[in-house]
């Protein structure tokens, strides 16, 4: 649901409803409109921290993602496998990461604009994302001197093994210029 994954549908709609009622409150100068007010700011508060207390499979998607690109930015694949299914089917997440870690050095990876299309008929359910990477950092072997700054689109899959989402398969790239 919208609603629970981002604080911005409430905020927005709850700004509308003040506005509507903050006219309201001075066309009429009823007092009646300042409880209505105070109503749904409440309501926008209890919104926002539903939202941020429910922890939805997109959510878990996302820190799975964060995660496995912090232990990029660490410059440690160790970090990474923890994110990867166990067992042949992780094998061509963990060589990318092998070789990413070979060709660069990561200073910053930032993801952007994730959509994730879920399938819960499979078994275990599985997740196929893409997104946008803003990756920093610097390719090994003196080639490039510069700190270099690149969008990469990713898709990448995952599937839920024992709660967690893991990433399995090969994620595809695609850097932009």
């Amino acid at each position: 649901m919208v609603f629970l994954e981002s604080p911005w549908p409430v905020l927005i709609i709850g700004l509308v409803v003040e506005m509507i009622l903050a006219v309201a409150l001075f066309r009429t100068g009823r007092g009646v409109f300042l409880w209505a007010i105070g109503g749904v700011a409440l309501l926008v508060l209890l919104g926002v921290l539903v939202e941020r207390a429910t922890t939805t499979d997109t959510k878990r998607v996302r820190q799975t993602l964060e995660q496995a690109a912090a232990g990029l930015v660490a410059n440690n694949a160790a970090q990474v496998d923890p994110y990867i299914v166990p067992g042949p089917d992780g094998n061509g997440a963990r060589e990318k990461t092998r070789w990413a870690l070979n060709q660069g050095e990561f200073h910053a990876i930032t993801i952007n604009n994730l959509d994730v299309k879920f399938n819960y008929q499979t078994s275990p359910p599985t997740a196929e994302t893409s997104f946008t990477v803003f990756v920093r950092g610097k390719i090994r072997g003196g080639l490039v001197e510069d700190e270099l700054s690149r969008p990469v689109s990713m898709e990448v899959k995952l599937r839920k093994e024992s709660g967690r989402w893991l990433i399995y398969g090969e994620p595809q790239h695609d850097v932009h210029d």
